[in-house]
């Protein structure tokens, strides 16, 4: 029966397309009587439901229904299923109220949850809803008063997921009393349908309901209407798959079957659907989120399955861009790391024979051009270690660096930095200062690498300080740290500059009109590396022209350092024919081949060049090496084909090999290790390197 005041009048029903109400964040909640209000003012911060205007749809719309709803209504909702009611409900709940409203179910009836919370929780996976239980609930007069608890609905949320369970609850009556009590329920529950229905219709989200084997559209709202591309009239009583056939294709009925049988809910994500929207033949692919849940009647028989769907094809052509576009960019960075290790290569090739050919120059009393011939040399250096820096970035961000801990003390590393820094520092004519006990700071690291840590930092601050500055070494032991401190008088580091001083390609300015040379790499392998030996590594300056600080932070050792082991061969000792060796030399680079076979003669090798593999190998027919140093990147026969075929040769099988080569990582070490080369040396090679290894294998 229709409410008096009319702004409480049940909505017809519509069966066009209806126009949903424009209202406010909680003029949805002044429909009803004193619990409406209740809920307007209640104070839900805290709550599981939190505040009315960020509910969902879904609730708002059953939330509204429960407050307007003339019989007593209450409902469980989420997953520790909150207990709402309307006024007729709150009667019933005698000394419970107002203490039951936004609690937890499992609370308000914590006396008979026993028996509740198990009905509950199939009625909540779809099981039978419908089902009458006579429990006592305490009157407000002391008394016991016995009510139907359940004859429930569930009632999917936006998502299409079980949101909560609506329960219709009526006085038990006497028998005299039954026949007209029915009647009035039924008429009650006729027009609580229609209004349901009204209020569904005007809902914006997708919610259809199926009667039948087959599933009749007994409902269906203006937004799944619009998603089918159908008129309501051209929906409304007829068979789903009357409507969309395409949708048997689809394997639609298999599951709506299953969930007929079974009494389970179906949840189903992101399902592609190929609908032909418009009668055009012109199919679209949508996809959606799915929820079939099962109906029943009054007997507890499924008869029906309530379908809420929304669209999400949008949001996953979104996310595929998206996954593209990041696909796309890792291949960016992967042939970005791929180009700078092949650019290290490249350039190395021109290094290795400009810097041999300066060696025979100093060697040959070319006194005239000593001063050009120091430019030259030191720009080659300069070109040298900007190519490893290159190297070593790629590595770092492939993750390729592999650490050879030994232990040591810190001293020896900034022994070994020092010597690599020692050149620039007395260049620009700086003070160096050295406080690094000898004994005492040990720590597990790769002496290479902590080496270059530290011979970075140094290198640093020589080109940050003006000639004549002091560059000031300091290492200490604060607590389970060994603490590194390198210091200098130089230009200093503006504030903001500081978060990112370690980052790649930053170079400090001195002044706005000067940046200082190099590629800003240094520094952001330094971190790195560090972060690999489980360190820190800070930056502080006091400011502009106020100097600079390095502080490197390393996990301190347990124990001092073993005595120092004498180093052995890879694989054993080579027979050596003669006293001055003979030395194959093998480059695709023929005037890197010549430069070092040039600059070996001196030594007292015996050397023959071959520029490719086939050309040595008819050499050695002849010639006999003792020792062969053979590039590996070479076209028609690269150099691990070349090593087998020479070893393949009769009276060559004990040949000494050693890789010449632009790639430098640690697999391509470990790549020629296991093809048998004795040593791997990178280009540019130091001549005095290359000899000591030469009379070692020599020797051996």
């Amino acid at each position: 029966m229709a409410r008096s005041d009319h702004h409480h009048a049940a909505s017809p029903i519509h069966r066009g397309r209806p126009h949903p109400p424009r209202l406010s964040v909680l003029d949805w909640l002044s429909y009803g009587g004193e619990m409406s209000t209740l809920a307007r003012t209640f104070n839900w911060t805290g709550t599981p439901l939190g505040a009315p205007d960020r509910w969902s749809r879904s609730l708002k719309t059953v939330a509204r229904i429960m407050f307007t709803a003339r019989q007593p209504v209450f409902l469980w909702w989420g997953p520790r299923l909150i207990h709402l009611y309307n006024d007729s409900f709150r009667m019933m709940l005698g000394p419970r109220h107002p203490g039951a409203f936004a609690q937890p179910a499992s609370l308000v009836w914590h006396d008979i949850w026993d028996e509740l919370g198990p009905r509950a929780e199939v009625a909540m996976q779809g099981g039978p809803a419908a089902d009458e239980t006579l429990l006592l609930i305490p009157a407000a007069n002391g008394s016991d008063q016995p009510y139907c608890l359940f004859g429930g609905t569930l009632i999917p949320d936006d998502d299409g997921r079980v949101g909560g369970l609506l329960c219709t609850n009526t006085e038990e009556m006497p028998r005299a009393r039954l026949l007209e009590w029915e009647q009035s329920t039924r008429r009650q529950a006729e027009r609580q349908r229609e209004y349901l229905y009204s209020l569904l219709m005007q809902a914006p989200a997708i919610f259809v309901i199926l009667r039948g084997s087959e599933y009749v559209i007994d409902l269906a709202t203006p937004f799944a209407c619009e998603m089918a591309g159908r008129r309501h009239e051209e929906v409304i009583k007829r068979s789903l798959f009357e409507v969309l056939p395409e949708l048997e294709r689809n394997n639609l009925r298999p599951l709506l079957d299953r969930v007929v049988s079974t009494g389970v809910p179906f949840v189903g994500k992101e399902m592609s659907l190929e609908l032909d929207r418009h009668g055009d033949r012109g199919r679209e692919t949508l996809c959606l989120n799915f929820l079939f849940s099962p109906l029943r009647n009054l007997e507890g028989e499924i008869d029906g399955v309530f379908v809420t769907a929304s669209d999400v094809t949008e949001q996953v052509a979104d996310r595929h861009r998206m996954e593209q576009l990041r696909a796309t960019a890792e291949m960016a960075n992967r042939a970005k790391d791929d180009f700078l290790a092949m650019l290290g290569h490249e350039l190395r090739n021109p290094l290795a024979p400009i810097q041999t050919a300066l060696r025979l120059i100093r060697q040959r009393g070319a006194d005239r051009a000593l001063r050009e011939q120091a430019v030259i040399e030191r720009q080659v250096q300069q070109l040298t270690h900007l190519v490893d820096d290159l190297l070593d970035v790629s590595r770092i961000a492939r993750g390729k660096v592999a650490l050879k801990k030994t232990r040591l003390e810190l001293a020896d590393v900034v022994t070994r930095a020092v010597e690599t820094a020692g050149p620039l520092i007395e260049q620009r004519d700086h003070r160096l200062i050295v406080d690094v006990p000898s004994t005492g700071l040990v720590i597990d690291g790769d002496p290479a690498r902590l080496s270059q840590v530290v011979s970075n930092l140094l290198t640093n601050a020589a080109k940050y300080t003006e000639p004549g500055g002091e560059i000031r070494v300091a290492g200490s032991r604060e607590g389970g740290e060994v603490v590194l401190r390198v210091r200098d008088t130089g230009v200093g580091i503006a504030p903001q500059m500081l978060p990112r001083i370690f980052d790649l390609f930053t170079r400090v300015r001195s002044s706005v009109e000067r940046v200082h040379e190099g590629l800003g790499l240094g520094l952001a392998i330094v971190r790195n590396l560090v972060t690999l030996h489980r360190g820190t590594v800070s930056a502080v300056s006091a400011g502009l022209g106020q100097g600079s600080e390095f502080i490197v932070k390393l996990p301190a050792a347990a124990t001092a350092v073993p005595a120092a082991r004498p180093i052995t061969g890879l694989l054993g000792p080579i027979t050596v024919k003669s006293h001055h060796a003979r030395v194959l030399i093998v480059d695709d680079n023929e005037d890197a081949a010549r430069m070092l076979a040039a600059a070996l003669e001196p030594s007292g090798f015996e050397t023959e060049v071959a520029c490719n593999g086939p050309a040595a190998l008819r050499l050695c027919n002849r010639f006999s090496p003792d020792i062969a140093l053979l590039d590996i990147g070479m076209p028609i026969m690269d150099g691990y084909q070349l090593a087998d075929a020479i070893r393949r040769m009769p009276g060559l099988e004990q040949v000494a090999l050693v890789a010449v080569t632009g790639y430098g990582l640690q697999a391509d070490q470990d790549r020629s290790e296991a093809a048998g080369f004795l040593r791997h040396l990178v280009k540019p090679i130091d001549i005095d390197l290359l000899t000591a290894v030469l009379e070692d294998l020599k020797s051996s």
